[in-house]
């Protein structure tokens, strides 16, 4: 059944425009998936209202997942993976976040701070320009990239995950990978914050970089302690094994791409642009 909108309200139906299933009479939600049934046409009054909802308010999903995975991540993670789809922002969703934070800090890091913050760590560090060059290259390479590298990250770290934890049978690959989605997006999140508020400083942006490396570590073992109760010895070593097998196969991945990059002609004209600056400099 439709009738016909009037003015501020839309089409009166008597099915749920998200699962199609027949509404209750006078019904608020839909009893077969839970969505709030909309009356009012959009106005700025309440899109701005279903904004704070979700996103500004204390009980709005963004607030609440993004303190639940710092309080209890077992309640977000393990809550996912038991079906809970409502109380917090989806694992993809949130995901979705991180990529957009951190796409943010990629524009303005290449509109904005590039060159400056490149001449202020060469005059900090005191390398010569040839080095400095070298590392923005790789910066800007990485930071191009930077979406592919997340998305392809998130299936090895389960990957290695699931194989330290190959003992436990409580959680399969497709839920550890559930659990990177959440843990990797929310050192993400904060990481190129962080970054993105500090970025016209070159010492705190080597501050923050160097800090976000071992934060990725930290939580995700914080993460991991919660989700399997672990004692502080199984931590230690589950750890360790992770550390190792990661670190094996990152070696394996830059062996690769340094083929590949001797394939490209990319390390000749690295060389290349090296000897150059030296010549420049005498």
């Amino acid at each position: 059944m439709e009738t016909k909108p009037s003015d501020g309200k839309l089409v009166v139906v008597s099915y749920c425009r998200n699962c199609f299933k027949n509404l209750a009479p006078n019904a608020a939600f839909c009893e077969s998936c839970g969505a709030k049934i909309i009356k009012n046409r959009i106005t700025t009054k309440n899109l701005l209202e279903d904004f704070n909802d979700r996103f500004l308010s204390i009980d709005g999903a963004l607030p609440k997942t993004f303190i639940a995975l710092f309080t209890k991540p077992e309640d977000v993670i393990g809550g996912y993976i038991d079906g809970v789809r409502k109380r917090y922002i989806s694992a993809f969703g949130y995901f979705a976040l991180s990529l957009t934070i951190a796409g943010i800090y990629v524009f303005v890091i290449k509109e904005y701070f590039l060159d400056t913050l490149f001449d202020q760590l060469a005059l900090s560090s005191g390398s010569d320009q040839a080095q400095v060059d070298l590392t923005k290259k790789i910066t800007v390479g990485m930071n191009e990239y930077q979406g592919l590298l997340s998305i392809i990250s998130i299936p090895l770290l389960a990957l290695i995950s699931r194989i330290v934890f190959w003992n436990y049978k409580q959680f399969n690959y497709l839920e550890h990978v559930v659990i990177y989605l959440y843990a990797f997006s929310h050192i993400n999140i904060i990481f190129y914050a962080l970054i993105i508020l500090n970025i016209w400083s070159a010492p705190l942006y080597s501050f923050f970089s160097l800090v976000g490396m071992f934060g990725y570590i930290i939580y995700t073992g914080y993460v991991l302690k919660r989700l399997y109760n672990l004692n502080a010895a199984s931590l230690i070593l589950k750890t360790s094994l992770f550390l190792l097998i990661g670190s094996v196969l990152l070696l394996i991945l830059g062996i690769v791409i340094g083929i590949v990059m001797v394939k490209l002609g990319m390390i000749d004209e690295m060389l290349e642009n090296m000897q150059n600056a030296q010549s420049a400099k005498i």
